[in-house]
Parts: structure tokens; C-alpha cells; sequence
């Protein structure tokens, strides 16, 4: 099987840095190429992505190419042994013989391949890492599990927001809004692959820059898309907020006389004196997961403010995970506790 290499004058330093990347997480994009003149060549591609002189082992790295229909194509990196590196891209970029896929949400992350018959060359891109890439076809490519997409301009979430949707969309399934603070942006495609991998949609809002004033209408715009999303059980529309974003989102969608969400995710809470009148706001058939970062400062003590806030309320949970995992306790969640 090919494998891929780091050049020998900067193993050391790229093998540390891919080491926190790996266990941090990453993500991309998927959507229309256009037709060229010599057009991509579909199947799945395979390599192995071997790190010498540092911690990490080497792994397997697969790429997915589809063409569904004419004028659109489809793409597809995974790394079964390292999922935080898995992503579906959202914008297939092929000027041939060149192709380039970034992550969605991770411009700093992306794999860039030129086409040399049955194999592409090239460098995949982990921020300030990079390792050298080949990938032999190995046959047609995989079904897609998922896909991602750009709202319309006029939904109303500004610019940056993604839909993470299943593929299959014969059968209704939950779906969420996800609005992660500042301190989560870098996990939050992450999470939002692993979801949408489960069957779960996930509309995932970008993390302000600034104020939070638009916070309320951006999270009422969300809910309406998911409502419009095939696929969508809209009687399991959630949103998920983080940090700040979900001290101010409770109350707020509580107070505003809308259509309320099925179920809530809200990850480190903050501990206060607002947090038990805050969540009597809440319609008592809402249950709640809440998140907090396993040995991060405060978790235990917020996870034991939210737990007796919450009281006996049906279906709630309050748990301490480690950060990159915060995606799999909500897909765990979703499937035994919320509606």
C-alpha cells in the first residue's frame, strides 16, 4: 500500500504538532465542481499516512470522489483510526490536473492532490503541519453517509453557517442548531461530522466575533431552516450552545413566544445565581443535557450547580467529558434520553 512521508528536516517538529491536532479534531467541505475539460476521476483512494520520529502511529487515509449527477461532485476524507480528521467538504475545488478540499469551518486545514493516473499526489494540510500524500484508487467509490451545504443567503444566519445533512433522508431524524462560543469554534465540525455521521442534522452557526446582540434571531432562523430540512423529524429540533452563547439563549427563546426547541444542549455552563430561575423558564417536558470539560476549571463545581438546578426533570442528564468528545455524548444522548 503507498505510503505518505515527512521530510526528514521537519519530523520532529510536525510530529508534535499533528500529535495535538489529531487528538483536537478537524473538518471540511462538499459541493458543486464544475465540469472541466479532463473531468475528476471518481473512486476511492487510499494511502497510508506514516509519522516517523514522533508519538503518533501511522494511519489510513481514504479519500471518497462522487459525481451524483452531472455538473456536481462529490468528496470525502477519512481516517477511520483518527475520526477528528474525517470530514466531507462542502466545495470541491478541481482546476485540472489539481484538486483541493478544505475543511469546512477549518480554512487552515485542507488537502491539496494532483491527478497522476490512478493516484493523486500531494499535501494535506493541518494548520501549521503539513505531510506529503498518495492515494492509489483502489475501486468505486463509498456511499456518502452525509453531506454538507450553505443555507440560502435569505434563511437569515449571515455568513458562515453549514447544514450537515444525512444522506438518506427516508427516515425522519433528530436535528439541532449549534452555536458554539469562541473557545468551541475549533471543535465544533468536529462534533457537528460526528453527529451528522449518527444520522443526527446539524445546522452549525459560527462563533461571534464581537457582540452576541444577534444571538436570539440567528438561533429563531436556525430552528425555522431545520424545520424546512428533508430528513428533519421537526419534533425533535434541538439547539446545542455553549458557554456564554447558551446563558443568553435560554432565556431569551423561552421569553420569545416562538415555536420552542424539543430539547437543549448546554455545554460549561456557567455556575450562578441566575442558572435555577433561568431554567424554570423552560417548559418542564424540555430535557436538558448539560456538558461540562473534564478537568477544566469550574466543571465540577457548574456540573453540580446544574444538576441540582435541573432537579428531577424527565430525561435530563448532566455529564464531564473531555472536549472532542462532546459530539459522541450528545449522539449517545439523543439516542437513549431526548425525544
Amino acid at each position: 500500500m503507498p505510503r505518505v512521508f515527512l521530510k526528514d528536516s521537519c519530523c520532529r517538529l510536525v510530529g508534535g504538532l499533528l500529535t495535538l491536532l489529531l487528538a483536537a479534531g478537524c473538518s471540511s467541505k462538499t459541493g458543486p465542481a464544475t465540469e472541466a475539460a479532463a473531468p475528476l476521476s471518481v473512486g476511492h483512494f487510499e494511502g497510508n499516512v506514516a509519522l516517523h520520529d514522533g508519538p503518533v502511529k501511522s494511519f489510513k487515509l481514504s479519500l471518497e470522489l462522487r459525481h451524483p449527477r452531472p455538473g456536481h461532485y462529490e468528496a470525502e476524507v477519512l481516517a477511520p483510526a483518527r475520526p477528528g480528521l474525517s470530514f466531507v467538504a462542502d466545495t470541491v475545488d478541481f482546476q485540472s490536473p489539481t484538486l483541493r478540499l478544505t475543511r469546512p469551518g477549518r480554512p487552515g486545514q485542507h488537502l491539496t492532490l494532483t491527478r497522476d493516473g490512478d493516484f493523486w499526489r500531494g499535501t494535506l494540510t493541518l494548520d501549521s503541519a503539513q505531510v506529503s500524500v498518495l492515494l492509489l484508487r483502489r475501486g468505486g467509490p463509498e456511499p456518502a453517509v452525509y453531506r454538507v451545504s450553505r443555507p440560502p443567503s435569505k434563511a437569515g444566519l449571515g455568513v458562515g453557517a453549514l447544514l450537515f445533512a444525512p444522506a438518506d433522508e427516508s427516515t425522519p431524524g433528530p436535528a439541532l442548531a449549534l452555536l458554539p462560543a469562541p473557545a468551541h469554534a475549533m471543535l465544533a465540525a468536529r462534533w457537528a461530522d460526528g453527529l451528522a455521521r449518527a444520522g443526527v442534522i446539524v445546522l452549525l452557526l459560527p462563533a461571534p466575533t464581537d457582540t452576541m446582540a444577534a444571538e436570539l434571531p440567528a438561533a429563531q432562523a436556525a430552528l425555522n431552516v431545520l424545520r424546512a430540512t428533508p430528513g428533519a423529524d421537526t419534533a425533535r429540533l434541538g439547539v446545542w450552545a455553549t458557554a456564554g452563547r447558551a446563558r443568553g439563549l435560554v432565556p431569551g427563546l423561552a421569553a420569545a413566544g416562538v415555536p420552542q426547541p424539543a430539547f437543549w444542549v448546554l455545554q460549561q455552563l456557567p455556575a450562578g445565581r441566575e442558572l435555577r430561575p433561568m431554567l424554570r423558564q423552560l417548559p418542564p417536558h424540555q430535557p436538558v443535557l448539560g456538558l461540562y470539560e473534564d478537568g477544566a476549571t469550574g466543571s465540577r463545581r457548574g456540573s453540580a450547580a446544574l444538576r441540582a438546578a435541573l432537579g428531577h426533570r424527565a430525561g435530563s442528564r448532566v455529564r464531564l467529558v473531555p472536549a472532542a468528545e462532546a459530539g459522541a455524548a450528545v449522539t449517545e444522548w439523543l439516542g437513549t434520553s431526548a425525544p
